[in-house]
């Protein structure tokens, strides 16, 4: 039996895929205004304004990077995937489901399962119940699922997945050892011949701009990625530039 296409009409429901990190920049930014505040009463005006010019900056580059992300409309892998539409697809750190939707309306007869920690620190309101519910509303609730999981620990067999698919996630791992942990495992559940799509933010004037001062020195450059994953021992790469890197290997 054939599926219907994911689509919504205007002025239905739009889906919300988070803010994130939203309580940590709002309360960093708030504390650098407050000690601006105070150097600007107590220390100097010139000291001040230096601090508090950097609190505003943290805001504004926050700002962008919520209109870069576009959070109420799913992940468009138009020019970067091409699916048959029956794929069993894995989607690592899945949050409230934007790759996972994005990917879920590329399918017929295919599903895609999402797993992610569920940490609400990073993504306030990160819970498989309201990314059931963008699912929904994005009209593929019945091409996805949505459990616990970790990327360093995959509860899944070795070949199972045509396609596994990780956007902003594995950055977040500290050293390259735990990046690399990540990237065997995706390997391991990868079928052969299976693609991996990686979406990172780089280590480049677009990603200071945007992820400002103190987040830009964890990001990796596109040379840094391209290593490890060859390293992995992933085939046949891809690359795009979309604002981010757009990584695709393959499973030999």
């Amino acid at each position: 039996m054939s599926r219907k296409k994911g689509k919504r009409k205007e002025n239905e429901e739009k889906p919300h895929y988070g803010y994130y990190a939203l309580t940590i920049f709002l309360g960093l930014a708030a504390i650098i205004l407050v000690a601006g505040a105070a150097g600007y009463v107590f220390v100097s005006r010139v000291i001040g304004i230096i601090i508090a010019g950097f609190g505003l900056y943290l805001l504004a580059t926050y700002i962008i990077s919520l209109y870069w992300l576009n959070q109420s409309e799913s992940f468009d892998f138009t020019n970067v995937l091409q699916f048959r539409g029956d794929e069993q697809v894995l989607d690592v750190g899945c949050g409230l489901g934007k790759v996972t939707v994005g990917a879920a309306k590329q399918l017929k007869e295919g599903t895609v399962t999402g797993i992610d920690i569920w940490n609400t620190v990073e993504i306030p309101g990160n819970s498989p119940e309201i990314a059931y519910r963008n699912a929904e509303i994005e009209g593929v609730r019945d091409r996805v699922e949505f459990k616990s999981g970790d990327v360093l620990n995959l509860e899944f067999g070795d070949n199972t997945f045509d396609v596994v698919t990780s956007s902003s996630v594995l950055n977040n791992l500290p050293g390259d050892e735990k990046k690399l942990k990540a990237l065997r495992e995706i390997y391991r559940v990868l079928k052969p011949g299976g693609i991996f799509f990686l979406l990172e933010p780089l280590r480049d004037v677009r990603g200071f701009i945007i992820f400002s001062p103190l987040a830009f020195w964890q990001l990796q450059t596109r040379e840094k990625w391209i290593a490890l994953l060859k390293k992995t021992g992933f085939v046949n790469l891809q690359y795009q530039y979309k604002g981010a890197g757009y990584f695709t290997v393959e499973k030999l």
